[in-house]
């Protein structure tokens, strides 16, 4: 089947039902989720809680022995209390860490929408209703279970409690047959399990449906609870995101990453006895609103934080006078093949001379900069010098009544948070604060890249990255930089690159640059992004805080470094229409898609 659920399959659900006098659901993956990747990520959430490293070994060890009882005393099932009467030694009570499990369980085990949806429709069209589940667990469990939810209470066939199971023979479907008088062939059962939901369901002559998850997410050898939990809550929350859409990438995603690191800036920040952190335009935005959200709730591990309006181009124009103007020409020309030799002043907001003077110049809108003529270009922005400059010494003020109004004082440490990749707009900025306002700055990256500059720039300045060359292998890192304007995108604001201020009366306005080239809607974006990120941090801090799991940043950021290394974003149709999103290279001449951007894995 296809592995999209959709109201097609839906409606091919509901038609089987309809045509059957009995519907029997399977439980876990089916009636209800786990908000976990893997189902034996709850055993490491125990082990975490009782001080066992190595509690999941432990446990399958013990529930394979209780298997081997259970043959040689020529029973079909197994129970919670058989795996736990044959542990070994442990250092907590076994009976405590039993009853621990059992509680955990009904905490993680939530109703899954779409098929509730189905089991009531079922009740509704006055069909024999059942559950039926190959489960340790016993009954009490189950009625626990419906109760908490509010899922009315039906017939209950466990394997537990019934030493019969789906997986072995089909045997637990006999008894159900038998009990509710209904035949084999006039009874649905549904269930995702291949081998003991459909294949041996088949053998007993039932009526069969196999159900998959929508968005349900594959497994990861070695992930934390932390970070299966965070890869898993779509589960349990998908009805809130619709799919295919800029929001269930925010939650799926980018809000994992987004929480990762702003966990990372956190202790970063604590270690660093930072006095203020600064959110930089505009990949900063998405986790300042995070942090705003965190603030409403109360939470104080943060120091103050604001959203500094900048990027490397404001920054560097600040810090440009007479005495360096020829040192920053290489900066001024970089990246501007391609365009009309206009537009690169017009991306600095210079208003470049008139169209007439350029045409005379041999530098009309026809024309377009070259990489092996040069010479033009550079002769323009030495013409141009003191238009320029005058530009420099708007934004110089303009950044400096800016820090003021966010508070900021010399002498205070503070912490640009970029999500990278070489450290650049942090050495603009640090040149930009020279005779204007003594801070100390450290960097704070998502991703900084081994490049040989990158390198150079880390040994002169304070400079830390969650991800690098000392925590994923170089080939990754180097996907994820080739993939870099992706992430970008996902993090960006709704608002244009911010290249300049114009100080007022009435304060520091931004001067944005949207581009020479049509960006669409791209304004409109960011927030169906950041909706779905707020949604998944609300929901992940309540599950985590619940569950008492302690962070993960770079596990959780791999929920999007991942997607962005293969270059697998860029096969999403949400992103297909986003164009001309990097307005430094944007330009009237060409169209500019965001997936033109990805490398392929």
């Amino acid at each position: 089947m296809n592995d999209m659920m959709g109201s097609h399959r839906l409606a091919d659900l509901a038609h089987a039902i309809a045509g059957a006098e009995a519907v029997s659901f399977d439980v876990f993956d089916t009636l209800f989720v786990r908000p976990l990747c893997d189902p034996e990520d709850a055993f490491d959430i125990l082990g975490h809680r009782f001080g066992i490293p190595d509690f999941r070994t432990r446990r399958r060890a013990a529930q394979a022995e209780a298997f081997r009882r259970m043959q040689q005393a020529q029973r079909a099932e197994i129970t919670l209390e058989e795996i736990y009467e044959s542990f070994g030694p442990l250092p907590v009570p076994a009976a405590e860490i039993r009853q621990a499990e059992h509680d955990l369980e009904l905490v993680l085990t939530q109703p899954n929408p779409e098929m509730v949806e189905m089991f009531r429709l079922a009740l509704s069209q006055g069909k024999r209703v059942v559950i039926t589940s190959d489960m340790y667990l016993r009954q009490a469990f189950f009625d626990t279970l419906l109760r908490r939810h509010g899922v009315e209470a039906v017939p209950l066939f466990i394997s537990a409690d019934r030493n019969a199971t789906k997986r072995d023979h089909g045997a637990l479907f006999d008894i159900v047959a038998q009990e509710i008088g209904v035949p084999h062939g006039k009874i649905l059962h549904i269930g995702d399990n291949v081998l003991s939901d459909i294949r041996r369901a088949d053998e007993k002559g039932l009526q069969t449906y196999h159900y998959t998850e929508a968005r349900k997410p594959p497994r990861k050898v070695g992930e934390s609870p932390t970070a299966s939990l965070a890869r898993g809550l779509v589960r349990v929350h998908g009805r809130e995101v619709p799919q295919g859409t800029l929001e269930e990438l925010g939650f799926m995603r980018v809000g994992p990453a987004a929480v990762g690191f702003l966990d990372w800036v956190i202790e970063e920040a604590r270690r660093d006895r930072i006095d203020h952190v600064l959110f930089v335009s505009r990949d900063g935005y998405v986790l300042q609103q995070l942090a705003e959200a965190r603030a409403a709730r109360g939470a104080t591990e943060m120091p103050p934080s604001s959203y500094l309006l900048g990027s490397r181009v404001a920054f560097t124009l600040a810090a440009m006078d007479e005495r360096n103007f020829a040192e920053h020409l290489p900066f001024l020309a970089a990246g501007s093949h391609g365009l009309a030799p206009a537009e690169v002043l017009e991306r600095l907001g210079v208003t470049p001379p008139a169209a007439h003077v350029m045409a005379q110049l041999g530098l009309g809108a026809d024309e377009t900069v070259r990489e092996d003529r040069p010479a033009k270009l550079l002769e323009l922005l030495n013409a141009w010098r003191w238009e320029i400059l005058k530009v420099s010494r708007r934004n110089r003020r303009g950044l400096f009544r800016h820090l003021i109004d966010l508070g900021l004082r010399p002498g205070q440490r503070v912490a640009m948070v970029d999500i990278g990749w070489n450290g650049t707009t942090q050495q603009a900025f640090e040149a930009a604060l020279q005779g204007l306002m003594p801070l100390e700055t450290h960097g704070y990256y998502l991703c900084l890249t081994d490049s040989a500059d990158c390198q150079r720039r880390r040994k002169a300045m304070r400079m830390k990255a969650l991800v690098g060359s000392g925590t994923v292998p170089p080939e990754q890192l180097a996907a994820i930089y080739a993939n870099r304007v992706g992430i970008e995108f996902f993090f960006s604001a709704p608002h244009h690159a911010v290249i300049g201020y114009d100080p007022g009366p009435e304060g520091v306005a931004p001067v944005e640059d949207p581009g020479r080239a049509d960006p669409g809607d791209i304004l409109g974006m960011s927030p169906q992004v950041l909706r779905g990120v707020l949604a998944f941090e609300r929901h992940f801090a309540s599950a985590r805080q619940e569950l008492a799991l302690p962070p993960d940043p770079l596990g959780c950021a791999a929920a999007l470094l991942d997607f962005a290394a293969d270059g697998s974003w860029a096969r999403e149709s949400a992103l297909a229409e986003v164009r001309n999103f990097d307005a430094w290279g944007s330009s009237r001449n060409r169209t500019m898609r965001l997936t033109d951007y990805a490398t392929q894995a």
